[in-house]
This record gives C-alpha cells, structure tokens and sequence, in this order.
C-alpha cells in the first residue's frame, strides 16, 4: 500500500483529522499529509501513503493554485470569518484602483506569517500563543504569487484565482489586498485546486469512500515528483545504486539538482542527486522488500 491519494478536503476539520480517517480507513499508520489545509479551507490535499511518505517534503515544496473568497470592508483577527472581528472600515467599490493593486500584488514579497499559523516557536505552533493573547516576533519569507485572475466581484466580495509558491499565506495577502484600497479586508473562503502539476478531478477522493475505492484511485510514489529530470539507468548502474554507490552520470539535465530515477524498464526506484562532478548520488530510494 503505497502511494499518494488526492483528497478533497470537505470544510471544518484540519488536515490532520483527514490523515487520522484515512488510517482507520486504510489500516496502516504510515500516512501523513503534504501541506496543511486550515479547517475554514476545503480541496486539494496531497496525502502520501506508505513508500510515498519519503517524498512527502519535496510534494509540500511544490507551487499551488488557490480560489480565494474575499470580503471588503472588515478584518478579523485570524484573517478569516472564523475570527472576532477587529475592524469595519468603507469600502468605496471596485474601481480602478482595484485592477492595479493585483498586478502589484505578483511578483516576489516578503511576507510575515500570520499568528493564527501553524509554524512553531517554543515548541507550540504560532495559534497557540495567539489564543493566549501573546503576539511573537515572526522572520518574514520570500513568497512568490505567480498569478492573480478575479473571476468575480459584487458590492464588496471578490473571488480571486491565485497561483504562488509554497508557504504563502493567503489570508496575509488579502488583508494586503484590503490595505492597499484604503479599507481593510478578510478571507470568506478558500479552495486549493492545484499542487505542483495535479488538479482537481474525478480522481479526487472523498473522505466517505470505502476502503476499497480508494485503494483503487492511489497514485504511484513518483506521482508529485514531475518537476524533477528523469534518468533511466541499465541493470548494472541500477544495482550500484541500489546498494547505495555513486555512479558517473554525465546526460543533460534541464534542472540541476534532484533527479528522478528509473530502471530501464521504466520502474521508479527513488531519487538522487547529479552533482558538479557528474556523480548521480542516491538520496530517497524505495525499499526493495
């Protein structure tokens, strides 16, 4: 049982609730999730099973596609409508002012992590001590929005498509969003369509399917690693690195780094490194029991 499974998180319970089902579902243990969800938030959750859990990292590394409700005109203290709210201010429409704060809102910023996040500091994440009233001093991190398209807006709500990279808080930048048209503004909704290059579908999962349908919708480990150069190796390289050895590997790769590696029958065996000395060293390698 090994693989990754793409669910489609209902609203109201947190990422890790949906991995608790799934192992009770599934009757294993080695489950974990690729990139956490907020309960207010519902779609794609990338959930790795078994073998899949040695790639669960470079999965939540990926860059994602958000649809994003917005409300003008009000902010909570969590960023969201699950929070008291802090600030009514007016909201004077969308003009044209709108149009230019999306496109300034693309590019690459530094952004500070909300409080009400999941990122610890003194062994407790940030919501913790934001519930205990104590507001820390947080690092901010480079994040990258991709693309910003509005698909619809009325009176103050807005409903945006959003596409950035991994750790950007989008509750963070529609508060921005609200700032920077003089008003002040929170999240009503949030839908992950995309991870990396996997979207939404018939292939999503629900959390009430039986055992047995989801068994059949698992995705191989190398599922969520397309972002990787694949090499094919012979019978003999393959054995060396198997057992752990470095071998010479000097092919071209479009993108230096981690490469995905496969026998020459097209079977996944894990994943690697080619370094500066065209040396292909094995890094996360599936058990060949």
């Amino acid at each position: 049982m090994n693989g990754f499974l793409i669910i489609d998180k209902p609203k109201g319970i947190t990422s890790a609730q949906c991995v608790y089902k799934l192992r009770s579902k599934l009757g294993t243990k080695k489950i974990g999730h690729c990139g956490t969800l907020d309960p207010i938030a519902t779609g794609l959750l990338p959930v790795c099973i078994g073998e899949a859990t040695k790639y669960s990292n470079y999965a939540s590394n990926l860059d994602k596609v958000y649809e994003v409700g917005i409300e003008f005109g009000v902010e909570t203290d969590t960023g969201d409508i699950t929070g008291k709210i802090v600030s009514k201010t007016q909201f004077n429409g969308f003009k044209e002012k709108f149009d230019k704060s999306l496109i300034e809102l693309e590019g690459v910023h530094d952004q500070i992590p909300p409080m009400y996040s999941a990122i610890k500091i003194n062994g407790n994440p940030l919501y913790y001590w934001a519930r205990k009233g104590v507001h820390l001093y947080r690092d901010s991190r480079k994040v990258s929005i991709k693309e910003i398209e509005l698909i619809k807006k009325s009176k103050n709500v807005a409903i945006l498509k959003i596409a950035c990279s991994k750790g950007t808080y989008i509750r963070s930048l529609v508060e921005k969003l609200g700032r920077d048209l003089g008003s002040c503004a929170t999240m009503i909704s949030l839908r992950r369509l995309e991870v990396g290059g996997l979207v939404l579908d018939e292939e999503s999962c629900s959390l009430d399917e039986t055992h047995d349908s989801l068994i059949e919708k698992f995705l191989p480990c190398d599922a969520m690693l397309g972002e990787m150069d694949k090499i094919e190796l012979n019978s003999e390289d393959t054995k060396k690195v198997r057992n752990g050895l470095s071998i010479d590997y000097n092919a071209q790769l479009k993108n230096k780094g981690l490469v995905r590696i496969y026998t020459e029958e097209e079977l996944f065996i894990g994943i690697g490194v080619v370094n500066e000395s065209k040396k292909l060293l094995p890094k996360r390698l599936l058990s060949t029991n």
